[in-house]
């Protein structure tokens, strides 16, 4: 007899679970009949006039020989310049927003330490860790910039050596990436 109810009582909840099961599923889908279709896959529908950022990127040629020894290293495309790289000028034409970066090609450089200058304010971060990309190598470095360092219209880049090194590098490229709204 316990068996026999016991199993009347698991069909009875089964039975309830199930319907239950449908009453949501059924309120489910009746609820969706009242949203969009932006609003079902995550999108809100009540951007008016929707703002898209865009990133854009200069290059920016350098082709400079730094260091205490001109000697030290052959490279006779690149000319020799000493402590301090010649100022560059580059164009951005948008407003740029929020923060940027820069990419920097530099070949040769031993030390740490050399300070990168982008309209006359320091951008190389407080560790001072711009250089180093070891003897007879090319490397790629990275430095972030903060909010508002660079600005529409003409900005100006030069790259003073570490003095305190008797490191000898060569700047190739720098690539300056921003990003800016885009106007519709």
């Amino acid at each position: 007899m316990r068996t026999k109810l016991g199993k009347q009582i698991i069909e009875l909840n089964l039975k309830n679970t199930s319907i239950g099961v449908l009453i949501i599923i059924m309120i489910g889908m009746y609820s969706l009949t009242f949203i969009s279709s932006d609003g079902a896959y995550g999108q809100s529908p009540t951007i008016d006039n929707p703002q898209t950022q865009v990133s854009d990127f200069v290059i920016v040629p350098i082709h400079q020989h730094l260091g205490d020894n001109k000697s030290d290293i052959f490279a006779p495309s690149y000319p020799y310049r000493g402590d301090v790289s010649d100022t560059f000028t580059f164009t951005i034409d948008t407003i740029p927003l929020g923060k940027s970066y820069l990419l920097a090609q530099v070949y040769g450089s031993y030390f740490q330490g050399h300070t990168i200058i982008i309209n006359e304010q320091n951008v190389t971060n407080s560790n001072n860790n711009f250089g180093g990309t070891g003897y007879g190598n090319w490397g790629t470095l990275t430095v972030l910039l903060d909010d508002k360092i660079l600005k529409q219209g003409p900005n100006t880049y030069k790259i003073q050596r570490n003095t305190n090194t008797p490191d000898n590098f060569l700047i190739d490229n720098i690539i300056v990436n921003w990003q800016h709204q885009l106007t519709q």
